[in-house]
Formats: C-alpha cells, sequence, structure tokens
C-alpha cells in the first residue's frame, strides 16, 4: 500500500494521549508535531486523546474521526479498562476491532504496548501486558513494546498518582515513539535532517 505523505497522523488514546495534569505544548501528540516539523514532514498530528475513554469508548467513536483521510494511527489505549476490572477477552476483543477497523481504512496501526501498575496481582499484570505483542503479531502491526519504558511508577516523571506522565515524561515519552514513527517516515518523506533545519 503506498502511503499518503501528506494525510494526518491521528494519536487514539486515553489522558495518556490528550495530555491530563499538563500544558497542551507538553502532550505527546504536540511534540510530535513539533519533531516532524523539526525534520521536515508535512503531516498534521491529530490529538484524539479523551481522558477516562476505554477501549469501547474509542470503538465507539472512531468511525466520527475517520470521516477524514488519515495514513497512520497511534493505538494507546487499554490502561482505564484494567483500572475497571474489565476482562482482558473483552479487552482484547474490542482491540481487535479498533485495529480491524482502521485497517479496513488503510492505515497503518502502531500499537502501543501498556502495563498495569505494580499493586495489581502479577497473574493480572502479566496477561494485561501480553494483549500488545500478541495483537501486534496477530494483525502485523508496528509495535512500541512499552508506552512508558524509561517512566514507569518513577515520581521524577510522573504527576502525583504516579501514572500521568508529566512535561519531563512526556519528554521521554516522544523518544520512545520517535523510535518506531521515524523510520516509517524517512523512508517515504525526504527532508532536511534535523541539524541541516538548526543550522
Amino acid at each position: 500500500m503506498k502511503s499518503n505523505q501528506s494525510a494526518p497522523i491521528l494519536c487514539l488514546g486515553d489522558s495518556l494521549t490528550e495530555g491530563f495534569g499538563v500544558s497542551n505544548e507538553f502532550c505527546y501528540p504536540t511534540l510530535l508535531q513539533k519533531r516532524l516539523l523539526e525534520y521536515g514532514f508535512k503531516r498534521q498530528v491529530i490529538n484524539a486523546g479523551r481522558s477516562g475513554d476505554t477501549t469501547k469508548g474509542v470503538l465507539w467513536r472512531l468511525e466520527r474521526l475517520l470521516a477524514q483521510s488519515v495514513d497512520m494511527a497511534i493505538l494507546t489505549i487499554g490502561l482505564n479498562d484494567g483500572f475497571m476490572g474489565v476482562p482482558v477477552t473483552t479487552i482484547h476483543k474490542n482491540l481487535e476491532s479498533i485495529i480491524q477497523k482502521l485497517q479496513l481504512h488503510h492505515i497503518r496501526v502502531i500499537l502501543s504496548g501498556l502495563q498495569l501498575p505494580s499493586d495489581f496481582p502479577n497473574a493480572t499484570r502479566k496477561e494485561f501486558a501480553a494483549l500488545y505483542p500478541t495483537l501486534a503479531a496477530q494483525h502485523n502491526l508496528h509495535l512500541i513494546p512499552f508506552f512508558q519504558e524509561g517512566i514507569f511508577e518513577n515520581p521524577t516523571y510522573n504527576q502525583w498518582d504516579n501514572v500521568h506522565p508529566n512535561e519531563a515524561g512526556y519528554r521521554v515519552i516522544l523518544e520512545t515513539i520517535w523510535k518506531v514513527v521515524s523510520p516509517l517516515l524517512t523512508t517515504e518523506e525526504p527532508g532536511p535532517t534535523r541539524q541541516e533545519t538548526e543550522g
């Protein structure tokens, strides 16, 4: 499939995507937009994060979001389902429905791996975490192994609840996402390097 080099990137998720507790300039979709511009990529990044959302909620509002042309989606959802005790089988089913709908619209999907906090039972945490690599393998998705890599339960990078990233945390998350997103862009959209842009 040939990608649309000017089509927006859709960031789907909950408060982790929306940027709960930080100003809009520090949420990861805004940071990603700035990074793309630095490297000469003319793409809009759409922040479709909604605090408190679940896999069912994303599935419910997805059709409206896909009314516009989108080439790539970063899907980061499921943590609220886990907090609410939704069975992993149900989360899997909802995530799969979201993925299939995105792929039906010829959208490349980047799935973010998530983990429940350490105060959950180990068996529950393992079952939940396994959802994401399993779905990525089943549906041939690009995978961010762990969205909160390097900041998970670290007070330096999180707000008071030790779940939602602070400004420093989102800067780390940007680098985690960029490792996966940038190879998908540089092969198709040549632009100036960051050094050339800054020079």
